[in-house]
């Protein structure tokens, strides 16, 4: 073989790696997001009640909407139309994002695509939390 040949499987294996390393990195897991092992399990601590979901619209719409759609689909006027945000309507989408893991996506966001952490945003945990109550009303009935 010539060295063009080796050097070209060498640097295509390279890059393979990398790309492993990078998807199985447990700081930024899949598409970039911040997930701490157990996440998935971490039930949101604030009680449902009509009044938190009211609350959780009002963040939702003041902060959340520009992006994600005044009825959660990702079609808000702010959407990157490259990288178009989650449909919250989405049923598998539900079943992949549980309460713990909505609540790291949100806190931590991620930087592409462009999803800020709210948690430098002035947010309070009990405000994250109490969005996810909200945004869970775009999900259709079981």
């Amino acid at each position: 073989m010539n060295r063009f040949v080796v050097g070209s499987m060498g640097l295509a294996l390279g890059l393979v790696a990398a790309i492993a390393t990078a998807q199985d990195s447990p700081e930024t897991g899949k598409r970039g997001w911040t997930i701490p092992p157990g996440a998935a399990q971490e039930a949101n601590p604030i009680p449902v009640s009509p009044e938190v979901i009211a609350k959780g619209k009002q963040i939702f719409e003041k902060n959340c909407q520009k992006c994600h759609g005044k009825s959660g689909k990702g079609d808000g006027p702010d959407a990157d139309p490259d990288h178009m945000p989650d449909d919250f309507t989405d049923p598998a989408r539900a079943a992949r994002n549980p309460d713990g893991v909505m609540f790291y996506k949100i806190w931590n966001g991620r930087k592409s695509p462009k999803m800020p952490a709210v948690k430098t945003e002035g947010f309070s945990k009990e405000d994250v939390w109490t969005v996810i109550h909200f945004v869970k009303t775009f999900r259709p009935a079981a």
